[in-house]
Order: C-alpha cells, then sequence, then structure tokens
C-alpha cells in the first residue's frame, strides 16, 4: 500500500482558507499551495510548530480550479454561515460565468435556494458579517437586503443594540416605504428591482407588504422627474408654471369669470395675458402630480379685480327676478330654487346671463366661469 505523502506545515502557502480537508497543489516554484484544510492546517501549527508534517492530497490543479474546489468543499460543511454561503454562491457564479443552474448542481442546492443566497448580496458588508456572527438573524438580512445599504447601516447598529426582533424591524422598513400604487412616474423599470417588495416577497421568507418601494431616494428622483416633465409640458400653453410644495411661499387662486369671485368677462380676458396667469402642478404628498390650470399668482391683484367687478355683479339681475318678470307670478308659492336662464330669456328680457355653478379645480381648461367651490 502506497504511503500518505507528507509536508512540513513550512512549506506550504496559505493562499485561501477552506475549512475542510487538506488538500494542496503544486505551485511552479517548486512549493505547494493550501487548498481545503485550513483549520487542520492551524491547529496543526499551533499545536506542532511549522515543521509538523501533515498529510496530504496533492491535486495538480490551476488556481481558477483551486478556487472552486476550495468553494466546494467550504460549502459542505455543516456550520457554514448563510453569509459564508451567499459569498461563496457569488464567487462560484463568477467561475461559471453567471451559468447558476450549473452552480446549483454543483453545490446539490435547488436554484431557489442559489437564488435567495445570491439576493442576499443585496446586503451591506457590515450585515453580512453581523450574520456570520449570529448578531443577527437570517431573517433580519432578508428584510435589510431592500432598503439601500446605506439606509442598512443606519438600522443595524440599533437592531444589534436594541435587540430587535425580526417583526419590529418589518414595521420599521414599512413605515420608510413608498407606495408604488401612488407612484406618478412609469414603473416598468420596477419589476424586477431589488428595492421591490414584491421581488423580496418571491424571494424570502420575510418581506414587508407587496407593492413598495424600499428605496426612498430613487422614488423621490423619479418623482421629481415626473413633476418637472408635466411642468415643461404646460409652458407652451401658459405664461407661468410652477410646481407647489410644502412649505413654499406662493399663493394662488383659480381665476373666476362670473360671480361674487368673478373677475369679469373683460378683465378675464386680460388676466390670460398676464404674467401671474398660469398653471400649478402639485408636488404635495395629498395630491401628487395632479395639474391646476387657469390659477392667478398674484393674490392681492385678484382681490381687487374681484372688488372691482363686485357693484356690476350686485346690478345685475337675479335667475328669480328675471323668472317672475317672464311668468309674471310672485315668489309666495315658488320652490326657491332658480331656473338658469336661458340665451334666448336674457333677450326676451333684456338681461344679462348669468352663469353660476361650482368649479372644480383641476379640470378647468383656461378660465373658469363658475364661483370657486
Amino acid at each position: 500500500m502506497q504511503q500518505q505523502p507528507t509536508l512540513a506545515l513550512k512549506f506550504i502557502q496559505v493562499n485561501v482558507n477552506p475549512r475542510k480537508s487538506v488538500i494542496v497543489r503544486r505551485l511552479a516554484d517548486g512549493g505547494f499551495s493550501l487548498v481545503a484544510g485550513g483549520r487542520r492546517y492551524k491547529a496543526a501549527l499551533a499545536a506542532h510548530g511549522e515543521d509538523y508534517e501533515i498529510p496530504v492530497v496533492v491535486r495538480d490543479i490551476d488556481e481558477i480550479e483551486a478556487k472552486q474546489l476550495a468553494i466546494i468543499e467550504n460549502i459542505q460543511r455543516a456550520d457554514m454561515s448563510p453569509a459564508e454561503e451567499v459569498i461563496a454562491a457569488a464567487e462560484q457564479v463568477g467561475l461559471c460565468k453567471g451559468d447558476r443552474d450549473e452552480v446549483a448542481r454543483i453545490f446539490g442546492w435547488s436554484r431557489a435556494t442559489l437564488d435567495k443566497r445570491l439576493a442576499l448580496m443585496n446586503c451591506s458588508t457590515p450585515v453580512l458579517d453581523a450574520l456570520s456572527t449570529r448578531q443577527i438573524l437570517l431573517g433580519h438580512a432578508e428584510l435589510l437586503a431592500a432598503p439601500p445599504k446605506e439606509t442598512q447601516d443606519k438600522l443595524l447598529p440599533v437592531i444589534i443594540k436594541e435587540g430587535k426582533s425580526v417583526s419590529e424591524v418589518k414595521k420599521t422598513i414599512e413605515q420608510v416605504a413608498c407606495s408604488l400604487a401612488a407612484a406618478i412616474f412609469d414603473k416598468a423599470d420596477c419589476a424586477g428591482c431589488p428595492h421591490n417588495s414584491s421581488t423580496q416577497g418571491e424571494m424570502f421568507g420575510e418581506s414587508i407588504g407587496t407593492g413598495n418601494c424600499t428605496n426612498h431616494t430613487c422614488f423621490n428622483e423619479k418623482t421629481e422627474k415626473m413633476l418637472d416633465a408635466t411642468a415643461t409640458g404646460l409652458r407652451d400653453e401658459y405664461p407661468v408654471v410652477r410646481i407647489v410644495r410644502a412649505g413654499d411661499n406662493h399663493t394662488r387662486v383659480q381665476l373666476v369669470i362670473d360671480g361674487p369671485k368673478g373677475v369679469g368677462e373683460e378683465q378675464a380676458k386680460a388676466c390670460h395675458t398676464c404674467q401671474n396667469y398660469g398653471a400649478a402642478v402639485s408636488g404635495l404628498p395629498d395630491s401628487i402630480g395632479k395639474v391646476y390650470k387657469g390659477q392667478c399668482f398674484d393674490t392681492v391683484c385678484n382681490m381687487k379685480k374681484v372688488a372691482a367687478n363686485l357693484p356690476a355683479v350686485k346690478s345685475a339681475p337675479q335667475p328669480k327676478a328675471v323668472e317672475m318678470a317672464k311668468t309674471g307670478k310672485s315668489d309666495s308659492k315658488s320652490s326657491g330654487k332658480a331656473a338658469p336662464i336661458s340665451a334666448s330669456d336674457a333677450k326676451a328680457t333684456g338681461a344679462t346671463p348669468s352663469v353660476t355653478g361650482r368649479f372644480r379645480v383641476g379640470q378647468d381648461q383656461g378660465i373658469s366661469r363658475g364661483v370657486v367651490a
């Protein structure tokens, strides 16, 4: 029987740190490089010194093959942490040129298990380190994989220091997530995004509710671009277009022609060419992206024009008076509801047509003839 070869520890170069059997490969300079068996190597070195001769298996393989063998040896360890599996899986995918099915076959994993481990690559290095040292649970890491890495690194110390449970972390992330249903931008790119909670839900056992974006910065940037695009599209139609945000000092009022808040028809025509007449795009949370047309941004001037038009509004025949004049009936038996004056009625009575009604913000296409609701 052939005797097991041995080597003095001092002749073995440690380039990788696998954890199982002692396997070495021959180097071009005649030396040997450790491929697998890092723990045994270190234990023997500590116990017996570098002159101790340890049993070895010599493989004639190149550096890439050695690295692949080390990963496979590592992945078969029973005590390997999920974080170590993540790193090993990512390295093996690189060695297999992105062929995940081949990596799953080599590791003896299902494709779903491989994809779950690779998804944890979205975790920051401190999070993976905390998972490796058992400072956090796998459920913590799965939840932390959703937000951006800078957010993860802010949450991690709090989770460790306060001993936050997985359910508590889940609630925290849900509170800062943005609803994709309320987004005003095109969500086509969000479908496969790692920050989409729907993607996380398909991958992990722990995830927040579906349909949420956990990347607040990206969500806000896309929202701002959409608001700017909406405003740009209105600038050919209106002299001034403003995006209204919380805390802005800009005041505005809907321009109305008739009624107690109206400026009159002639003045309205003049307002239409004013540099303070335009449209507003809402940047407020409860009406984000909504467009309000026919806005006057000089409220002081608007108040003056409305006041100047009030005498004409007061002197104009009221609908009930015109109806009484037309029918010859008193109002003692009337229902109290006045019918609108048609153009023919106005012509017959000599009255000026008066249009009243409620104006709904956002439906106006220029100047409202109604009264602001």
